[in-house]
């Protein structure tokens, strides 16, 4: 991603976001399946922790609450 540094992180945090959303509630996008949204947001967990951690998100944020 081509983007100035303090864009970049707006736009992962967008993403993250998303995909946490879509990851816990599949019916939000019904186009997307929950294993590949809760896949693309554990690599950008794994990837940007600070981002995740100053959303308030954990590892299990792309899964339903139990």
């Amino acid at each position: 991603m081509h983007a100035r540094p303090e864009i970049r992180q707006h736009l992962l945090a967008a993403k993250m976001k998303r995909w946490a959303l879509i990851g816990t509630y599949p019916s939000a996008h019904a186009n997307y399946p929950p294993s590949r949204a809760r896949r693309n947001f554990s690599r950008l967990f794994a990837r940007y922790p600070e981002i995740a951690r100053r959303l308030g998100m954990t590892a299990l944020s792309a899964y339903p609450p139990a």
